[in-house]
């Protein structure tokens, strides 16, 4: 069984908790992610997965899901490379382990918000225009006075589930333009079938506000962000 094959015994891929380190385990090109299994008796028991992206070209992600606290730690001393930074995207219960393998900083404790289809409010602005990226990633963005001045694309896309980023410049905030683009993107989204995620900060009580007025929830899903290296 290959790496990638025996990592979907460990993960439930309808599950929006497991939706970012299902992506980027599974379904980010193969070229990019190096996989480092944990077996006990010939049956995955945990693994690391690491990442280049386009976001962070000189900055890997690493995710992963481990039976143990310990097993985490393991993990982390065993791949990671001494003196390399690294982009950590991990479940809550992997933060101690985490700082007892790996000086860390920029921690983020991010929300996951996600839309029942029946509670979606959607919001639209004339000067929405579609304009997808090259890999066929959605994105959606306003342009007033010749500059754009909104935009909302997906951070990533599977099978079952996109993240959802949005960016506006400061001085066009609190017009509406964010919810629109953001809207936009989750429109598009429903019509193909794919569940759209929305994750944010705690603390960024405006982003958790736009989301909110368009019908997303939070379920109790979280994710812990920061980057780091090994002691």
């Amino acid at each position: 069984m290959s790496g990638r094959a025996a990592i979907t015994k460990l993960l439930d891929l309808t599950d929006p908790h497991d939706a970012l380190t299902a992506y980027y385990a599974l379904y980010c090109p193969s070229e990019q992610a190096t996989v480092h299994l944990m077996w006990e008796r010939d049956e995955p028991i945990s693994f690391l997965v690491i990442c280049q992206t386009a976001v962070e070209l000189f900055t890997p992600l690493v995710v992963l899901r481990s039976c143990s606290a310990g097993v985490t730690e393991k993990l982390l001393r065993k791949y990671l490379s001494p003196g390399r930074e690294y982009f950590f995207a991990l479940g809550e219960w992997d933060v101690e382990p985490l700082r007892m393998a790996c000086r860390t900083w920029e921690e983020e404790h991010e929300l996951i918000y996600t839309l029942d289809p029946a509670e979606f409010v959607p919001h639209r602005h004339p000067s929405l225009r579609r304009t997808d990226r090259e890999d066929g990633r959605l994105r959606f963005e306003i342009v007033l006075g010749g500059e754009v001045v909104s935009q909302a694309s997906t951070n990533w896309e599977s099978p079952y589930f996109a993240e959802i980023g949005v960016v506006t410049e400061e001085a066009y905030r609190g017009q509406g333009l964010g919810k629109a683009v953001v809207s936009a993107c989750t429109e598009a989204l429903l019509e193909r079938g794919i569940a759209p995620l929305y994750m944010t900060d705690e603390d960024n009580l405006a982003s958790r506000r736009l989301c909110e007025a368009l019908g997303y929830r939070f379920p109790g899903h979280r994710e812990f962000a920061c980057r780091g290296m090994l002691r």
